[in-house]
């Protein structure tokens, strides 16, 4: 069966499936296609009602009772349900009036698609867009911080997750999302809490655009003190992802640091990108603290004793040294003195010089701070100030 009949078939056995458990939701719900498990020699299937599993391929039903634990395991090209086994493409996984599925003792709403291939079994759940959000706000975010700020990140994440369904990132891999950090954790019902439920149903449908697109809304631990411009990160400047400034925020990463010496500075910076011998001077003259107004990228040239240099951004610092953010200044410590310089840093004894990184905040510091959509919620703003805060230019819109 060709890929684009074998889709249109498994849409209509879905459909077909649901009219029988009646498990369709409010009209034009979206629906997402999770990538639970990949690689998997074996799973166990069960359920909290009577359930299916479908053979697509060879038009062939096995159906169970709640109580049965279902073994399905891959070996070469068959699928074995329990001890009998078959050539296939798909097994889809429905439980009797929509009620939760078990994956190796994990619950999950929505259906399951089960998938052979060269590495192992993949594991996708099916699930409404509004029950997906249920198992990972509370993964995203403390679920007894403020309702505004809760309803902030209802917001984002699911505006994110239609924006990388449409960015097609894990197509190939025949599913609209992961379930790590790479998409956005979700954990299905173990996590579900009541706050993030009612922040769910308050935004139900609510997504932010621009250009009547979900906009890729990016989120934050803590920005410490400000946001960052998209080309400062990603060196690609997004319109609606501008640094704003965000001091109301507080949060437990307002300060934190960092030692490296000159010598190991130098021997990482050749590892990871070019040998320039030691650091003889750092020059941050295209490095400004604080809030940037134009969009030239910000980034440290480091020029070494073979009169080599090399220019770095500070993500990628912050990637070589595995630092908290990206929102640092640098200083020397050389000969127990501390020196400081607006534009350059000179080193004369690089075996006696340290170099000090003084941060503040965490993670990418791109789009909305949770630690500052919390400082503005308990200042009494509500989730639509807080998205417009952060996120420039957008426009909230209801999709269903």
């Amino acid at each position: 069966m060709n890929k684009v009949l074998k889709l249109i078939f498994i849409t209509f056995l879905f459909c077909f499936l649901c009219i029988n458990s009646s498990c369709f939701a409010a009209n034009n719900e979206e629906y997402i296609r999770v990538g639970l498990l990949q690689g998997q020699t074996s799973v166990v299937i069960s359920a909290e009602n009577d359930f299916v599993i479908k053979d697509v391929d060879n038009n062939k039903n096995y159906k169970f009772s709640k109580a049965n634990n279902v073994n399905i395991h891959q070996s070469e090209r068959k699928v074995y349900i329990d001890k009998k086994g078959r050539e296939t493409t798909t097994l889809i996984v429905a439980v009797k009036n929509n009620e939760p599925v078990t994956v190796n003792n994990k619950r999950y709403r929505g259906s399951l698609i089960i998938q052979p291939h060269k590495a192992g079994l993949t594991v996708i759940n099916r699930v409404s867009l509004e029950d997906y959000l249920r198992g990972v706000v509370p993964k995203e975010m403390p679920t007894d911080w403020a309702k505004e700020a809760l309803k902030a990140q209802a917001v984002a994440a699911r505006t994110f997750t239609l924006y990388n369904r449409a960015d097609k990132k894990h197509t190939k891999e025949g599913f609209d999302v992961c379930a790590t950090t790479d998409c956005q954790v979700y954990s299905g019902i173990s996590v579900e809490t009541t706050s993030t439920d009612n922040a769910i149903k308050a935004t139900r449908g609510q997504i932010l655009t621009y250009s009547n697109e979900p906009i890729c809304s990016v989120f934050h631990a803590a920005s410490g003190g400000f946001t960052e411009n998209s080309e400062d990160v990603w060196k690609v400047t997004v319109p609606y992802l501008r640094g704003v400034d965000d001091s109301t925020e507080q949060s437990p990463y307002t300060e934190w640091q960092t030692q490296i010496s000159i010598e190991d500075f130098s021997d990482t910076i050749a590892k990871q990108y070019k040998d320039i011998g030691t650091i003889k001077e750092i020059d941050v003259s295209n490095f400004p603290q604080g809030l940037k107004k134009n969009s030239k990228p910000k980034s440290i040239k480091f020029i070494g004793s073979d009169n080599k240099s090399v220019e770095l951004t500070a993500t990628q610092i912050r990637s070589m040294l595995g630092l908290k953010s990206n929102n640092f200044s640098l200083e020397l410590i050389q000969d127990k003195k501390k020196i400081t310089n607006d534009k350059k840093l000179k080193i004369t004894s690089p075996d006696k010089t340290i170099l000090q990184i003084n941060g503040k905040g965490l993670g990418h510091r791109l789009g909305m701070s949770q630690w500052g959509a919390k400082a503005l919620a308990d200042k009494g703003q509500n989730y639509k100030q807080i998205l417009q805060h952060y996120y420039t230019d957008v426009k909230l819109k209801t999709i269903y």
